[in-house]
């Protein structure tokens, strides 16, 4: 039986009983649909009341970590680093230490993806409306262009030590939506862990995050305590379905796509992964990446770059990258996987409808 999530107040969600054993916390936060399970250990008796409490107390430790983030991270939030950040620019502004961690990450992964993924496009992306179908003129993007770029964004300390953050061009615009989830489902993690949590489910709008395998399953004798996580890749041709499967006992999988948010106009369809070069849609002939790695952030560092790469280059940036996978589908339906996760990958085949 599938589980109806209560997605609520994040201030208020507070954990209950799962369909499958585990305690779950859902909340609406970061502009998505959040839920979180945790498991109980192999051996220890699931529906008791001092197992129930350990595993509610690391959930709403997981919940209350989300609002810290949602306060800091925000681009919305007047009070947030990075608005106030905006707020100041040039000047420097005190901020969190992972704020200035995570804008830190972000700069190497800017860089080694050659400058596809860029965390400044929010100048670019503010024209485009790809829900009322909006593509902005050439003019507009020639003026906007030139304040793309990380060499903007600057991170140092007061003097005594405190992070700062700032911005020395006033109209570059620094959105860490790309790449924030990552880094917040990595920290969610160490927060189960440090709760004593092995087991564990963390899906953060499409970021999903699992540890410790899956528990043992009594309905089926073939589910063993410990046995990967199915983690379904999503169709781009008919995304209410699979177009592969990947096992995941302790990693991350995030999916990019084109079809995700896009829009058709004028007979041209225009999708939201959009160049940092011309800030318009990437030609690619790659439509879905997905990344499979031990941390989230490198997921969400390495998908969209990869998707703009294309299939070959993508591939090859991730075949020279330790402990990080690809799965890519083309716009021809076909399916390319890096060689580490071959053993780990089920195809499921695209019927007509």
């Amino acid at each position: 039986m599938q589980q109806t999530y209560r997605y609520g107040d994040p201030h208020t969600a507070f954990p209950e009983a799962g369909v499958d054993g585990s305690r779950v916390i859902a909340l609406f936060i970061f502009n998505t649909d959040v839920h979180m399970h945790a498991y109980p250990a192999d051996g220890m008796d699931g529906g008791g009341a001092q197992t129930a409490a350990q595993l509610d107390e690391a959930l709403i430790a997981c919940r209350d970590r989300c609002l810290f983030f949602e306060r800091t991270l925000s681009r919305t939030r007047a009070d947030s680093d990075i608005a106030r950040a905006h707020a100041a620019a040039p000047d420097p502004v005190e901020v969190e230490p992972e704020t200035a961690e995570l804008v830190e990450l972000a700069r190497g992964y800017c860089a080694r993806s050659g400058g596809t993924f860029d965390i400044t496009m929010g100048t670019v992306t503010s024209l485009w409306d790809f829900h009322a179908g909006v593509v902005p003129g050439s003019l507009a993007l020639s003026r906007a262009l030139p304040h793309v770029g990380m060499g903007h964004i600057h991170v140092g300390e007061t003097d005594g030590g405190a992070p700062t953050l700032s911005i020395d061009d006033p109209k570059t615009v620094l959105d860490l939506g790309g790449i924030a989830k990552g880094y917040i489902a990595d920290d969610l993690a160490r927060i189960m862990g440090e709760h004593g949590v092995g087991r564990f489910v963390l899906n953060l709008g499409g970021n999903v995050l699992v540890r410790g395998g899956r528990p043992a399953d009594p309905r089926h004798g073939h589910a063993r305590a410990g046995a990967p996580w199915r983690v379904g890749i999503v169709n781009p041709r008919d995304p209410g379905h699979s177009r592969a499967i990947v096992d995941v006992v302790d990693g991350s999988v995030v999916t990019s796509g084109l079809h995700e948010r896009c829009f058709t106009r004028g007979g041209v369809t225009y999708h939201h992964i959009l160049d940092p070069a011309t800030g318009m849609p990437a030609k690619t002939d790659v439509v879905s990446a997905t990344i499979v790695a031990r941390r989230s952030l490198d997921c969400d560092g390495y998908s969209t770059a990869v998707l703009m790469l294309g299939v070959e280059r993508g591939l090859e940036l991730i075949e020279a990258t330790p402990d990080v996978e690809a799965v890519l589908i083309d716009g021809s339906d076909e399916v390319f996987w890096t060689s580490g996760i071959e053993d780990s990958l089920s195809l499921v085949p695209t019927w007509t409808r």
